[in-house]
């Protein structure tokens, strides 16, 4: 895959100036430190997401109207 230069906005021109001045074991840290930084964020959104989704999960599920199933063998007249 090639990177055309010329359509980068001018601050990541600026840092692959800067980049460029490392030696190659420098530029692959720096390169696995932006992918974990991505890749990170980006589990970090699933988690706060399944969170999220959990929590109204737990309020809808646990409300006064339907404590009555709690005991749900007793209501049912269920026996183990």
């Amino acid at each position: 895959m090639t990177l055309y230069i010329d359509n980068l906005p001018n601050s990541v021109n600026s840092m692959l100036e800067t980049v460029r001045q490392l030696n190659n074991q420098e530029r692959l840290l720096l390169a696995k430190a932006l992918l974990d930084s991505v890749v990170e964020s980006a589990g970090d959104e699933e988690t706060d997401w399944r969170n999220l989704s959990l929590t109204a999960f737990t309020s809808d599920w646990d409300n006064p109207d339907d404590a009555i199933y709690d005991n749900w063998r007793e209501h049912y007249n269920y026996a183990s």
